[in-house]
């Protein structure tokens, strides 16, 4: 049973990370319109906004064909855990900031919109199945290193 939840949770992740770096590559201008607010306070970012789109773009893609393998599996939920938190912490100080954003460009041309509040409420959901994935491959690991007698 928890092969099969633990699977689940790989595919969605999977999936929501390809769609994401995909739809980042065809179409970035909100993903790097966010990065241009993120720059109006920490100034030096304003250089780096295309690799820094184009990066996390290609991490996502990494990481969701590790997922999508069942390769490197702990690995790469912990490298989803860090970098969902890391998006939800700027988006969580754009929220702060009492800002009206429409679109995160979470996922690019494949986006749907949403807003601030609706993006945080995914971020969540996502780190609660990140969470629970990284809870899960720790319990097989531990079974399966555990003499049966």
């Amino acid at each position: 049973m928890q092969k099969n939840i633990l699977l689940t949770i790989r595919i969605l992740l999977g999936l929501i990370f390809l769609a994401s770096g995909v739809g980042k590559l065809i179409d970035s201008s909100d993903a790097r319109y966010l990065v241009e607010l993120l720059a109006s306070e920490f100034y030096w970012l304003i250089e780096y906004a295309d690799p820094i789109v184009i990066g996390t773009s290609l991490i996502e893609l990494i990481l969701a064909s590790l997922l999508l393998w069942g390769k490197k599996v702990k690995l790469s939920l912990w490298a989803s855990l860090l970098m969902v938190s890391v998006f939800t912490a700027v988006l969580g100080h754009f929220y702060l900031q009492g800002m009206s954003i429409e679109s995160c460009g979470c996922f690019g041309a494949l986006g749907i919109g949403g807003g601030l509040t609706a993006t945080l409420i995914r971020n969540a959901v996502l780190l609660i199945l990140v969470s629970g994935g990284l809870i899960l491959s720790s319990r097989l690991l531990q079974t399966r290193s555990i003499p049966k007698v």
